[in-house]
């Protein structure tokens, strides 16, 4: 990571055109199919026959193809209700493949991770070879970072600032862990604060405003539920990073996205799982511990 770690049907012969006879079908059928297509019934009984047929014909070949209204949402309340039910409700464990990238650097890594809501989270290294060479944990507020290697143990409270010097990102932990776990992240402010809600491009976007400033806007797939874009502001409607989700698949109780990204000031992290599970001791402690003969030291105030 970037700063403090610096780590690396019919067979296709049997079908003709869209409206015409089999060309394998009866002179008669092939007459008839002639008919809609090219002659004019004289008599307007006759007419009529015709265009209803025709409008049978070109509805049973269309069926397939007309995608039916896009689902919705009656009010931002009934959005927020629904997308509060998707996220797995346990602490999960999973492999992650996790890049840091800027335009100048780029940091992989791979990793086991555990992750409990709102803001608790374990992660070690997964070198190609030998023993895991970076620990990181947050829990009840706290940061711990372990590099075996150098025999650095730092702690220090899992401040936007602290996560910054190693994501890059200013993220606090409850953001963190909300976003790795497909979760909009929590907002404790209180004040006079509405949701605006709008259909765009098939999807059901959420817009939060706080002293008429938008703030956040969350972009859900109706259909499933499911949290596809998170976007935040800053002052003056300034995004400050986005986060998008792809590829959900189920975990327990809820659904997890295999895929993310999130992007904000020139950095992008991207994670990738594979072997998510529920934790199977949802009480276990993430805290790393101190090993033998080492002493912690805090993080410096930057």
């Amino acid at each position: 990571m970037i700063g403090l770690l610096r780590l690396y049907a019919q067979p296709p012969g049997n079908r003709g055109a869209p409206g015409n006879p089999p060309a394998n079908s009866s002179p008669a059928a092939r007459a008839a199919g002639g008919f809609l297509c090219a002659r004019s019934p004289r008599h307007p009984s006759r007419l009529f026959l015709a265009a209803a047929l025709f409008g049978l014909i070109i509805s049973g070949c269309a069926a397939g193809r007309v995608a039916s209204p896009a689902a919705s949402y009656d009010t931002p309340e009934a959005a927020l209700r629904e997308l509060a039910a998707s996220p797995p409700g346990a602490a999960i464990t999973a492999t992650a493949r996790v890049e840091i990238s800027s335009p100048t650097e780029r940091y992989p890594l791979k990793a086991a991770v555990m992750l409990r809501a709102p803001a608790d989270l374990r992660l070690e290294s997964i070198p190609l070879l030998g023993p895991p060479d970076f620990f990181l944990s947050i829990e009840a507020g706290e940061l711990r970072v372990f590099l075996p290697e150098k025999g650095d143990y730092h702690i220090g409270p899992a401040s936007r600032q602290n996560i910054a010097r190693l994501l890059r990102l200013p993220l606090s932990a409850a953001e963190a862990v909300g976003l790795l776990m497909g979760r909009p992240p929590a907002d404790k402010e209180s004040g006079a604060d509405y949701w605006q809600g709008e259909q765009e491009e098939g999807l059901y976007r959420l817009d939060r405003y706080r002293a008429g400033e938008k703030i956040r806007s969350l972009w859900i797939d109706p259909a499933t539920a499911r949290l596809i874009r998170v976007r935040i502001f800053t002052g003056r409607e300034e995004a400050a990073y986005t986060a998008e989700f792809a590829d959900y698949r189920r975990v327990g109780d809820g659904f997890l996205p295999q895929r993310l990204t999130i992007s904000g000031e020139g950095v992008t992290l991207a994670v990738r799982y594979t072997d998510t599970r529920l934790l199977d001791d949802e009480t276990a402690s993430f805290s790393l511990p101190v090993p033998e003969g080492i002493t912690p030291t805090p993080f410096a105030v930057p």
